[in-house]
């Protein structure tokens, strides 16, 4: 019985699955090309999200080595030195101590050997290719101007490690394996003396006893190399790209005296649950101390939330152009299914069931499938090469300040990506499988029986994308699932799909209505095309919905890119009123490191023609196990000279007089949408000053950062963190002043003794865009390949209809038509379908688009987001789309100019 089912299956497969595909060899390369680009571009943005994670998560482990605890502020940037006193308890427990202290493991230990306490510095530094600092400033003394154009090509950021390097072992204790070291026993004695990775070496061709510098802060550093790491362990972390020094020498150099970043415990990992308990405990008890116990798998998921809502945006939208793949594959199985189905009778009639037609064509569909996923794959890997750079880069702009680009390959990825591939093939296919089953002997000699079934369900599809489009109104409506817009999204593909099952019933509509004038205004030809596509809307309706989806996600994503950067230009004009903004140099290469000295922003004040500054400080904290921003201004001088926008309409002035009166802050947008804060309620901060509790008195508009940003005004701050640092400075200018000339006596002023990026407005604005543009350029491949994969659908469309219609076009040739005559007909069919696929296009992407600003943008983000079209580079893209719908009908027309009149009159 089993061999009975499979020799008819088999003989059929090969019989009519591989000879029809092989001898429609173009229109299966088309096919088998469109699922590769599909593939091709979720996997290129899935190999970029996970290795712009995986190489944060990796240095991570690096860094933390063997430690099985860490204690890390959570509400401030830094940790104080005397912390490690209060943890003697750790480096030597009596027996006696460690047996009453729920040890859960029931066993004796004494830690004298086994628990190491790391306190560690880690700072970032930008390279600077010069050996010789005092050359170099000399060098600026002689050309002010230099420095403000040079620093922003500073952009190698190194990661510097501070490790307590003589009072234990560090080869074994932080991971370090030492490839070349020094032969002078004391060289690490010396000032500047520092291992580097392998990496760095390289890179920059360095040996032990070589000099280099780094720009910290504001200065310039010289350091002499005593060792290099081995690629392997700690020095593998950052892509070799760092430093090792001394703990000592890094609180001196980056001017943290008594502080440290972080302490890493090494600790028996039976005991690692009831010491983090003690521990904890320990902590909360300690006045001042902000801090938490972590295992080291919990400080990669703080990294993974806060890249979650980017990562998350940007892989649902690659799964929009595989979503166009679908529809081809879906195009390609009716296409096949209607030309055979006088085989599929005949199959039918000499006794294959209708499981067997069924899996026959699964197959064909499986086959096709898998061929064009592999092929992605291969596309994927090449193209996330590129993809993973942006990515890199964004992330590096936006959240953690340090550029990874280790390109590696996740193979658990492409695992995905091949059974997803070929899961969406199987399931675009379905409905045309359904059909393949469902054809009877009878009806299969029947010539365009299925045409006539499909027009008469149109209306019933129609019904049916209403119904989907209702519910997607509805999902835009629900809120956000765990901060991620998991409504929306489901929302934008019901609207997708919706409109697909509308267009039958449009198509067919208007046909009635617009082909009567066809033949008075544009000529027969055109008008034999109009009863062309409507005659084979089964065929054309899909193609349709596979360049609107196309068109409507190019659309959709350029709107809300011009719209967002639109709001943000605008945010600029009208925010951002300072003259001058001043941060050191190292700060180009980071988000939050990077301070100015005191003394230098005194200097500042005191320059002629500066009218006012506002020093600002930022720094990364944790609040309700959610990563955010503490930022410190001078309200004093925001009320005088800025502009902020706050949500209630208020003046800067009048939330400031209410901020004076008791311990209050604002908040941007972005925070009060993450943390469902807002203007009366109240924040609760561990400070060194003990837990105090602070007053929102505003929400203002800002988009520079998702995670957003709560801001202090300097007097509090000052009062309860006992801290006056300082990252950039915003310089106002007195009205009798330029910018320039304030500037030329800024560098004057401070001599050159630190080395700062001035910019003015224009310069800030300017860069703030260019970023602007990085962050979304990967997007532009998006729906680059979602139009590239919906014009072969219309290729293949075509393809099928001037072999389907070969008996007309032979009649109409036998009837004294031209060869270029047919060739106009094609031609006209393939513009009619770029006009539709563009009309649909442009009105699904504008729905899609007021999803992406008003409920995903805002969801993920927190931003609010005006409107803007795009009108200039719409008209381009669509009137470009037309083009090459034409051009894509070039050859189907050519093909069917080629049609033998006798043949086919000789067939009838």
């Amino acid at each position: 019985m089993v061999k009975h089912y499979f020799l008819p299956l088999k003989a059929g497969f090969r019989k009519i699955v591989v000879r029809a595909l092989w001898h429609n060899k173009l229109r299966t390369s088309l096919t088998v090309l469109g699922v590769a680009l599909g593939v091709a571009i979720l996997l290129a943005i899935n190999l970029a999200n996970d290795m712009a994670f995986s190489n944060f998560k990796n240095s991570i482990e690096k860094v933390g080595g063997t430690s099985t605890l860490s204690i890390q502020p959570y509400q401030r940037d830094t940790l104080p030195e005397s912390l490690l006193s209060h943890l003697r308890w750790l480096w030597r427990l009596p027996v006696d101590t460690v047996n009453n202290a729920e040890n859960q493991s029931g066993k004796t230990r004494h830690y004298q050997a086994s628990t190491l306490i790391l306190p560690i510095i880690e700072q970032t530094a930008l390279w600077y290719p010069h050996q010789n600092p005092e050359k170099t400033l000399e060098n600026h003394k002689q050309n002010k101007l230099q420095l403000a154009k040079t620093v922003p090509a500073l952009t190698e950021v190194i990661q510097v490690l501070g490790v307590d390097l003589f009072s234990q072992n560090p080869q074994n204790n932080s991971g370090m394996i030492v490839l070349e070291q020094s032969d002078d026993p004391a060289a690490l004695l010396k000032d500047g003396a520092v291992f580097i990775g392998e990496g760095l070496a390289a890179t920059y061709n360095l040996r032990v006893g070589n000099v280099f510098s780094l720009l910290i802060n504001d200065t310039v550093k010289a350091f002499t190399v005593s060792g290099i790491l081995s690629s392997t362990g700690l020095g593998s972390a950052y892509d070799g790209n760092l430093v090792l020094m001394d703990i000592g020498a890094a609180q001196k150099v980056f001017a943290m005296p008594g502080q440290l970043n972080r302490i890493d415990l090494r600790i028996p990992p039976d005991d690692v649950p009831w010491v983090k308990e003690k521990l904890q405990q320990s902590l909360n008890k300690l006045p001042g101390i902000a801090a938490e116990a972590v295992r080291p798998e919990q400080r990669s998921a703080q990294l993974d939330k806060m890249l979650r809502s980017y990562q998350y945006n940007l892989t649902t939208l690659s799964f929009i152009a595989l979503l166009v793949g679908v529809f081809l594959i879906y195009n390609t199985m009716s296409i096949s299914i209607i030309r055979r189905r006088p085989e599929i009778g005949t199959l039918r009639a000499i006794g294959l069931s209708k499981v067997q037609v069924f899996n026959l064509f699964l197959l064909e569909a499986f086959g096709l499938g898998l061929l064009g996923t592999l092929l992605g794959i291969v596309f994927g890997i090449v193209l996330s090469r590129f993809s993973s750079e942006a990515v890199a880069t964004t992330v590096a702009n936006l959240y953690t300040g340090q550029l990874l680009t280790h390109f590696s390959i996740n193979p658990w990825l492409i695992v995905q990506s091949v059974a997803f591939g070929c899961i969406m093939t199987v399931l675009g296919a379905i409905v045309p499988l359904y059909e393949s089953a469902s054809v009877s002997p009878a009806e299969a000699t029947r010539r365009f029986s299925y045409e006539s079934k499909f027009s008469s369900q149109t209306v019933l599809l129609a019904v049916l994308g209403v119904l989907l489009l209702v519910l997607g109104g509805f999902f835009a409506a629900q809120p956000a699932v765990d901060g991620l817009p998991v409504f929306g999204f489901l929302a934008a593909v019901l609207v997708i799909f919706g409109a697909a099952l509308l267009l039958p019933e449009m198509i067919q509509r208007l046909s009635h209505w617009v082909l009567p004038g066809l033949k008075k205004w544009l000529g027969t030809e055109v008008y034999q095309a109009g009863l062309m596509l409507r005659g084979s809307l089964a065929r054309t309706a899909v193609a349709v919905a596979s360049l609107m989806v196309g068109i409507a996600m190019m659309v959709s994503l350029a709107i809300m890119i011009s719209s967002f950067r639109q709001t943000v230009n605008s945010w600029i004009e009208q925010t951002l009123k300072a003259d001058l903004w001043i941060e050191p140099a190292s700060k180009f290469g980071s988000k939050q490191t990077g301070r100015m000295r005191l003394e230098t922003v005194k200097a500042i004040e005191n320059v002629k023609g500066v009218a006012a500054v506002d020093p600002f400080f930022e720094f990364p904290l944790t609040l309700d196990g959610q990563p955010t921003n503490l930022g410190v201004g001078s309200f004093d001088v925001l009320a005088a000279y800025g502009n902020l926008k706050f949500l209630s309409g208020e003046s800067p002035k009048a939330i400031l007089a209410r901020m004076k009166t008791h311990p209050a802050v604002t908040v941007t947008e972005s925070f009060s949408t993450k943390f469902n804060k807002t203007q009366g309620d109240t924040i609760v901060l561990q400070t060194p000053a003990g837990q105090k509790s602070f007053v929102i008195e505003g929400v203002y508009t800002d988009y520079s950062s998702d995670l957003g940003y709560i801001v202090m005004p300097r007097f509090w701050y000052t009062q309860f963190y006992n801290d006056e640092r300082i990252n950039n400075l915003a310089v106002y200018v007195t009205n009798d002043e330029t910018a320039d000339a304030v500037r030329n006596r800024i560098l004057d002023q401070i001599n050159q003794s630190a080395l700062l990026h001035i910019r003015s407005n224009k310069e800030l604005r300017t860069e703030v865009l260019r970023i602007f543009d990085k962050t979304f350029a990967i997007t532009y491949a998006l729906h680059a390949i979602a139009i590239v994969v919906a014009l072969l659908t219309i290729m293949n469309a075509l393809f099928a209809l001037v072999l389907e219609a070969k008996r007309e076009f032979g009649i109409l040739k036998y009837l004294g038509a031209s060869a270029k005559q047919i060739q106009a007909i094609v031609l006209s069919i393939a513009a009619m379908l770029g006009i539709l696929g563009n009309v649909s296009g442009l009105t699904v992407g504008l729905v899609l688009s007021q999803l992406l600003i008003k409920v995903i943008n805002k969801q993920s983000f927190g931003w609010t987001i005006g409107f803007d079209l795009p009108v200039m580079f719409l008209v381009q893209a669509t009137g470009l789309v037309l083009v090459t719908a034409l051009v894509s009908g070039l050859i189907p027309a050519r093909l069917a100019a080629k049609t033998l009149a006798p043949e086919v009159i000789k067939s009838e």
